[in-house]
Order: C-alpha cells, then sequence, then structure tokens
C-alpha cells in the first residue's frame, strides 16, 4: 500500500483542513511516496508501541509526535529518539487530531457519556466544542457523579461554580480554554485543567468537570479502525498506555 494512497482516504474521512490553527495533523515522519506492509493504530506514539512495530509499517496516531520545528536532533531525547527509531524501521507516522475531534472523537466520546439519561439534548458545535442544553435542572456534583460511574473513573475531579446548570461544552482531550465562550451557570467537561483556569471560570459563574486526558481519548484507536474498515482497509491496534498510575 502506498502512503499516499492512504494519507488521500484519510482526509476523505476527516479532512486534514479541519484541523486547529496550531495543530500539527498530517504525515509528521516518513514518505508519502513509500509503501507500507502493514497498518498500525494508536492513541500515540511511545517507546511502548514503537517497539512493538515491524519494519515498513504505517502508523496512524491521534496526538502527533511534532507540534513544533525542531531546532536539534538529539536522538537521546523525546521527540528525536523515536523519530530516529522510525527512520530506522522505515516507519511512517501520520496524525489524525483535531480534524478527527471534529468529525469522530468528540461525537463518540460525548456518547459515552449517555447524557440523554440526564435530559442533556445535542444543541450546537463551537470552537471544537459540543454544546448540549436541558431544561430539567441538575448540579455539578450530581453530573460529575454520573461520568464517574459511567466511565468507570477512580476519581473525578471538578468545580461547581453554580447549584443549576444551563449549557455544557464539552471536548475530549484538552480544552479548559473554552470558558472564554462559555457563560455564567455553564459547565466545561474537558481534561487538564490548570489550577489558575479553575479559579478565573469559577470567578466567572462557570464550572468544570476534568475528565482525564487519556480516558476521553483511548477510544481514538477502535473508531479509526472502524472507519478504515468501511474502505475495506485493515488495521491493528497498537494499545497506547496511560502514562499516570493512581494510588
Amino acid at each position: 500500500m502506498k502512503i499516499a494512497d492512504i494519507y488521500k482516504l484519510l482526509d476523505t474521512i476527516s479532512p486534514f483542513a479541519l484541523q486547529a490553527q496550531w495543530d500539527n495533523s498530517g504525515l509528521n515522519v516518513g514518505n508519502l511516496q513509500a509503501t507500507c506492509k502493514q497498518i498500525y493504530v494508536a492513541l500515540e506514539l511511545d517507546m511502548q508501541v514503537i517497539t512493538t512495530l515491524p519494519q515498513e509499517s504505517l502508523l496512524i496516531v491521534h496526538h502527533p509526535l511534532l507540534f513544533q520545528a525542531l531546532r536539534t536532533i538529539q536522538t537521546d531525547s523525546y521527540p528525536s529518539n523515536l523519530i530516529a527509531t522510525c527512520l530506522q524501521k522505515q516507519i511512517h507516522v501520520i496524525a489524525m487530531h483535531t480534524n478527527f475531534d471534529k468529525t469522530h472523537l468528540n461525537k463518540a466520546f460525548t456518547q459515552k457519556l449517555d447524557l440523554e439519561s440526564l435530559h442533556f439534548y445535542y444543541n450546537r458545535e463551537q470552537d471544537f466544542s459540543l454544546i448540549y442544553n436541558t431544561n430539567t435542572p441538575i448540579d455539578t456534583c450530581t453530573l460529575a457523579r454520573h461520568i464517574k460511574d459511567t466511565l468507570k473513573l477512580q476519581t473525578l475531579r471538578y468545580t461547581q461554580a453554580n447549584n443549576s446548570l444551563h449549557n455544557l461544552y464539552i471536548t475530549c482531550g484538552s480544552n479548559a480554554a473554552a470558558y472564554h465562550i462559555a457563560q455564567s451557570g455553564d459547565c466545561i467537561i474537558t481534561g487538564d485543567i490548570k489550577y489558575h483556569d479553575a479559579m478565573i471560570a469559577g470567578s466567572n459563574g462557570i464550572s468544570f468537570i476534568d475528565v482525564p486526558h487519556f480516558e476521553s481519548e483511548c477510544i481514538f484507536a477502535d473508531l479509526m479502525v472502524k472507519a478504515l474498515q468501511k474502505y475495506h482497509i485493515q488495521a491493528i491496534i497498537s494499545n497506547s498506555h496511560n502514562p499516570f498510575c493512581y494510588v
């Protein structure tokens, strides 16, 4: 299979033009004119994933390996160590990040939350967030407990600025900046929420529910494999590992 042909197919599944301005979806490592023997899919490229990949493979990941231009290639440190291994093993890496969030992952993550059972319904999309609203009063704590149980999480952080929620802004991964477009009485469900983001949002009457980054996006590989199967392309899931442990 030629990498360029797979790239065009991926662009059909989830157009790269939809990605955020700061993103780096697309070919991160490799050669579009080359061929691959097998396609693998993973949430991201790490040392555990790359050591299991055979020579001349294509790896489709969610998180780009590169976000900014490298000024040096130091092969004893991230990400150059992974790039060096890719080049040695002739492994090509294509990232499907914020474009895939818009077309697939946000919707799938939201479906996992089972919000309709709490009488929340889809309203619109804005700035990579799916917005749900309700006419049924619910407080942040009740919603947080529902999400914790539904996702089978050990712990779940949240902030409670209001006793009754109006709209939900939902983004898988990390989008705490949604507090810039949310209003008082709204709640943002996302990950990687910083202390000062929570303080600022709280002062504006906006609540947060901090679903961990990995847990909100670990379904990527399964979604991508199913999307490729519709075009009769078979891919193998290479499991990424949550970098965090809990005690």
